[in-house]
């Protein structure tokens, strides 16, 4: 049962980060999970990330944000746009418009805006959806004030393109690895944007880079237990499962053939993480 259980994990890391990468076998539609966690999976998932939160020295405050962000990855209605020529981005143009440029805006209140993303489905890319993911916690454990204060932060811009070095100074930080430009697996807490970092797309022409955009790498969540969590097929995976899933990517396979080598899963590390700031 074990090694079915593994088995199934593989398989949805390849379904998500080839959806992510815009290189898909199927239909996008098809290839999508219903994406809907279980309430005594969702439960066993936070119960997990708790336990691991409390071994760490942190407020009882950030612990519960964490959480948050943690049940937001698992409970997000999104589906990654244009996968092998699906669906398009979009947004409840209740709460959302698009701009000029074809970007979306929240309409009136950006903390009313987020929440919509939980409540209708959507598609929205990798970074933009992981940022999104982030401030959702933010929104969930905040007061009046605070709420005012994101409001005023987010109002009338895309998210997080428009913001200051896309938040991170103000409502997101970037630690750097304890060694060298790798992260390890005992950095992380649940609730960490963490992104894998893929090392053949350098390698590729800049015409294969075109095709192949969005390969350059991918943003998921650490939800605890030594698995993380992509934002699309909302399965929580072993990492090192996860890392196995990247050798099935065209821009990977195409470098391999062109240059005869023989990927590995340990060449997929992690090298950066975001956090959402405590105050």
């Amino acid at each position: 049962m074990r090694e079915l259980r593994q088995s199934w994990w593989v398989i949805v890391g390849v379904t998500a980060l080839t959806l992510c990468g815009r290189e898909g076998v199927q239909a996008q539609g098809e290839a999508q999970r219903d994406g809907q966690i279980g309430s005594k999976e969702l439960a066993a998932l936070l119960e997990t990330a708790r336990d691991e939160l409390e071994t760490a020295d942190l407020s009882e405050k950030e612990i519960e944000l964490r959480l948050k962000i943690v049940e937001s990855v698992a409970t997000v209605k999104a589906y990654f746009p244009h996968a092998y020529r699906g669906r398009p981005e979009y947004r409840n143009p209740k709460f959302w418009v698009q701009n000029d440029e074809g970007s979306f805006v929240p309409r009136r209140s950006p903390t009313a805006s987020i929440r919509d993303l939980w409540r209708t489905e959507s598609g929205v890319r990798c970074h933009k959806l992981s940022t999104l993911v982030m401030l959702k916690g933010l929104i969930d454990t905040a007061d009046a004030k605070k709420l005012a204060e994101l409001d005023e932060l987010l109002r009338d811009k895309v998210i997080p393109n428009d913001l200051p070095d896309e938040g991170v100074g103000t409502l997101f930080e970037q630690p750097d690895p304890e060694e060298g430009d790798v992260f390890q697996a005992e950095e992380f807490l649940p609730g960490d944007e963490v992104w894998f970092d893929n090392p053949y797309f350098d390698q590729l022409s800049a015409e294969l880079q075109s095709r192949f955009h969005g390969q350059e790498g991918h943003h998921v969540f650490y939800v605890g237990g030594g698995q993380v969590m992509d934002m699309y097929s909302r399965e929580a995976i072993p990492i090192e499962d996860f890392r196995d899933s990247f050798l099935h990517w065209g821009s990977v396979t195409i470098v391999a053939e062109e240059e005869d080598l023989e990927p590995t899963a340990d060449e997929f590390q992690i090298k950066s993480v975001r956090r959402v700031i405590v105050e």
